[in-house]
């Protein structure tokens, strides 16, 4: 299939394009930065240079797309408007070109505070994180949007780590610089992480099977004292932690900081009636290879 992803070149979206390219899909990707381009095409996608506030600049690629996959998000206070802007231009490309699929990118905090029972695709969104709470109209939105002729899907990966970035790589940094590694709160929360090759293979699956709702992504749950522990001893730390308060990480990360603090324990079971299940091996088990993934 004809694929057009944004966001390609970062965290999420280069997982998913690697993903998408090896099972021989046409894939193009969208980016910011033209000197990403070189590594776009690395992968084997085409690259498109553009801005989600622009749509004239993506239009042509996601007209002649069979599946639109929408995975950038914005880094400035404007996120929720670039994010509501890009979903109206892909609704519109989809109406006005070929496809037949849109993927919408959320994420695990629209579900707000799960407490410690999994929670799954059809738990309620009406009390999300504030950090999140954007993301909610906007998925509905998307939804609402699937027709005969266009199949509408929204996916919710859990705290994804693996590499350079992502939930976990403050805890290395820390524990590598400071002797510690360093959690918000008082760490007897749970997160439900997922390694960001797991995610990619969900698109894939949730692309090739021309599947319809909504998708989580995530492996078992862990109390995020017990995730940073691991981080320590993988990072060389002896397992020693810190805890930060939250008004401290909140002058820091502003309203991001309150979401860490929260129970977010996901259940995956319309993603496994799919056939998904994560391939990666729990974070717990598996920290000292992904601390040489992220270190390296």
């Amino acid at each position: 299939m004809r694929i057009f992803v944004t966001g390609a070149t970062g965290y999420v979206g280069s997982a998913i394009v690697r993903e998408l390219v090896e099972g021989e899909h046409q894939v193009t990707g969208l980016t910011r930065l033209a000197e990403k381009a070189s590594y776009l095409e690395a992968m084997g996608a085409r690259a498109v240079i553009g801005d989600l506030r622009d749509e004239g600049s993506f239009e042509d690629a996601a007209r002649s797309a069979d599946v639109l996959v929408h995975v950038a998000a914005e880094e400035s206070g404007m996120r929720a408007a670039v994010d509501r802007l890009a979903i109206d231009a892909l609704l519109e490309s989809a109406r006005e070109g070929q496809a037949r699929q849109l993927v919408y990118t959320s994420g695990c905090f629209v579900l707000g505070e799960t407490g410690n029972t999994p929670v799954h695709e059809d738990a309620s969104t009406d009390e999300p994180i504030p950090y999140s709470a954007w993301r909610v109209p906007h998925e509905r939105l998307v939804l609402d949007a699937g027709s005969a002729g266009l199949v509408t899907a929204v996916v919710r990966p859990g705290m994804v780590y693996g590499g350079k970035e992502g939930a976990f790589s403050r805890f290395f940094s820390t524990a590598a610089g400071e002797g510690a590694a360093v959690f918000v709160g008082d760490g007897a929360n749970r997160w439900s992480p997922v390694h960001r090759s797991d995610v990619g293979r969900l698109y894939r699956m949730v692309v090739e099977a021309g599947a319809a709702g909504i998708f989580h992504c995530a492996e078992e749950s862990a109390l995020v004292g017990q995730l940073a522990m691991a981080a320590s001893r993988a990072a060389g730390a002896g397992g020693a932690t810190r805890r930060e308060r939250v008004e401290d990480a909140r002058r820091r990360d502003g309203a991001f900081a309150d979401a860490l603090t929260v129970n977010q324990v996901m259940g995956c079971r319309r993603s496994e009636e799919l056939g998904w299940r994560p391939l990666h091996p729990p974070f717990r088990e598996s920290a000292g290879w992904v601390y040489r993934e992220w270190k390296d």
